[in-house]
């Protein structure tokens, strides 16, 4: 039986959510400064105490507030649930809020999710 492209995304996607602390993670919308966004523009987002995930299927720009995870920086960097491979953004003063710009052109489709880590949590190589 093959596997379908969405059915190989959930396998990407469950790791990358399983690579931080579970049960302390809760959906928070209050993430996204500005317009959610409707249907395909619409994104979700969940946080745990040092790490957020914000998933927008059509990659579309957005806006983030930080200062809702531990930490006084925050480390940021795409996951790419189609491949399960990461690019990383940088370091950023974990205040105020910042725009991010997923890869690539806005389109359904092109998802991707958005983590950001509090650097002293030291998830480094996990689900990257």
């Amino acid at each position: 039986m093959d596997v379908t492209p969405g059915a190989a995304q959930m396998e990407h996607l469950k790791r990358l959510m399983l690579s931080r602390p579970y049960l302390e993670r809760i959906p928070d919308q209050s993430l996204i400064a500005g317009g959610n966004g409707a249907r395909c523009d619409y994104l979700a987002a969940t946080r745990g105490v040092s790490h957020a995930f914000v998933y927008a299927y059509s990659g579309r720009p957005f806006e983030v507030r930080l200062g809702t995870i531990t930490g006084k920086t925050v480390r940021a960097w795409w996951f790419d649930p189609r491949t399960g491979s990461s690019r990383d953004i940088g370091t950023f003063p974990n205040r105020g809020s910042r725009r991010f710009t997923p890869p690539g052109s806005p389109a359904p489709g092109n998802d991707w999710a958005l983590v950001l880590d509090d650097p002293a949590a030291d998830f480094a190589g996990t689900a990257r």
